[in-house]
């Protein structure tokens, strides 16, 4: 069968290759709307899913549209409550934001396959956008009225016109980001990360007095920046939240369902201020064990399985984690150098691993899924270079006995 294989397949049927995934992806979203109900995850309500905080995205638009709320209110949700405000305004049934979410992700697919093909090749971006669409745990938010897939979404397309960047281009970027910030806080990564990428860009130029400027005008971008970080943690009950833990939830020490701590040693809460202030007073009161639970959450983060999962998801996890990160070192190795919009995933991957372990009490390895897609970038390319050797000595091998 390899043989066939390796006879038959030519690896520059890209756009043959791009349409059999974009039909194996709708296909498995049909079957999981279908028989949903007979898999864990659940099946689906009218088209729609719902998760824990979907009950308070709905009745806050409508508080909104009701007039009993103002839009402005939810700095920090911003961005998704006004996706939604057509949706209930019109009284459109819900699974029509399910179809529009499907048709961003096919977008976005797209975008990444885009952004893969300019960095590596095209067959590396036939692999891109086949990890992307046919893994589940993204896919599967599709259904969900929730941040996830709005997000993600959203972070391709704005990485796609980074890439692709043209200065006619430039107030629609802009429009994404300050819209990826207001669909989720963590969204202002992309930010630090452009910032960081132009700072070095500067740098290593040795355009120093565009470097004076930018370091100015950072200065004071930074006063609004921890205006909003402040706000969002007021609001977010930040201190209580750090103290539940490294699976929130679920502890490992007594392997059991917890409400309050999952720690075998709680942590120091003076009645710390949600701020930025107070957060560096409870990490410095809780240096050591903070710090252990930081390395914990980033390897949980990553390593995605867990303890209340099915075997089969978990086996699931795990084999797709050893295919991609193995590959993703390989590709990150290999990747080209002084891109400035490559920087900036690199800086994006490495600030959300980073935050995910500063704050998050990270249950589900949900912000892993945030960062897989620009992960899968790097993995393609080396399953690209896997996938072209085994062919070639199958091939080497055939010629020889012939």
């Amino acid at each position: 069968m390899f043989e066939f294989f390796a006879k038959n397949m030519k690896l520059d049927n890209h756009k043959l290759y791009i349409l059999l995934i974009y039909f194996l992806w709708l296909s498995s979203l049909i079957i999981y709307f279908f028989f949903g109900d007979l898999i864990k995850f659940g099946a689906v309500d009218n088209g729609v899913k719902l998760g824990s905080d979907s009950a308070y995205y709905l009745s806050e638009t409508q508080n909104i549209i009701n007039g009993k709320s103002s839009i402005f209110e939810n700095k920090t949700k911003f961005g998704y409550l006004t996706f939604l405000i057509p949706f209930l305004y019109f009284d459109v049934p819900l699974y029509n934001v399910v179809l529009l979410q499907i048709l961003l992700t096919a977008i976005s697919a797209f975008c990444l396959y885009r952004i893969t093909e300019k960095y590596f090749s095209k067959f590396s971006g036939v692999i891109c956008i086949g990890l992307f669409l046919l893994y589940f745990p993204i896919q599967l938010r599709n259904f969900y009225i929730l941040t996830e897939i709005l997000f993600i979404n959203t972070s391709i397309i704005l990485s796609f016109f980074l890439v692709y960047f043209k200065k006619k281009n430039l107030i629609f970027i802009i429009f994404l980001l300050l819209f990826l910030i207001t669909i989720r806080t963590n969204g202002i990564l992309f930010l630090f990360s452009i910032l960081t990428s132009l700072f070095f860009y500067l740098k290593e130029s040795k355009k120093y007095l565009y470097l004076i400027a930018y370091l100015i005008i950072s200065l004071i971008i930074m006063f609004p920046l921890f205006n909003y970080l402040n706000f969002y943690l007021e609001h977010y009950d930040f201190i209580e939240n750090l103290n539940r833990g490294i699976i929130w939830g679920y502890s490992f020490d007594t392997k059991k369902i917890c409400e309050a701590s999952c720690l075998s040693k709680e942590l120091i809460n003076n009645n710390y201020d949600n701020s930025i202030l107070g957060y560096i007073q409870f990490v410095s009161f809780n240096f050591i064990e903070y710090f252990k639970i930081f390395f914990q959450k980033i390897f949980w983060m990553i390593f995605r399985v867990r303890p209340y999962y099915s075997d089969l998801h978990n086996t699931y996890i795990t084999f797709f984690n050893i295919i991609i990160y193995c590959s993703f070192i390989y590709g990150f190795i290999k990747q080209p150098n002084k891109l400035f919009s490559l920087k900036v995933i690199n800086y994006y991957i490495l600030l959300s691993i980073i935050l995910a372990g500063l704050t998050f009490a990270d249950w589900s390895g949900r912000f892993s899924l945030y960062i897989l897609p620009f992960i899968f970038i790097f993995s393609s390319y080396g399953l690209f270079i896997f996938i072209k050797k085994i062919f070639g000595m199958i091939n080497q091998k055939r010629n020889n006995t012939l």
